[in-house]
């Protein structure tokens, strides 16, 4: 199955992180908000340009473009 990047998806679509491909701070930094690989997010809002909100657990976090694109995942 072809990976696909998170900032890909839709409002109200929801994916497991595959993989994060970055540097070993920018991971780590990830891994604290809770996006590591088996993690399960919904989109909340991705219109194509600007942040990507995404809800992970109870929280909402809003990842950059460019950080979004890091981000590898599959929908389920």
């Amino acid at each position: 199955m072809p990976r696909e990047r998170l900032s890909q998806f839709s409002k109200g679509e929801k994916v497991k992180i595959l993989g994060v491909h970055c540097g070993k701070d920018f991971s780590r930094r990830l891994s604290d908000l809770g996006l590591f690989d088996g993690a399960k997010v919904e989109i909340i809002k991705n219109d194509h340009f600007g942040p990507v909100i995404i809800k992970i657990l109870n929280s909402k976090l809003a990842l950059g473009r460019g950080e979004a694109n890091k981000i590898y995942v599959e929908k389920i």
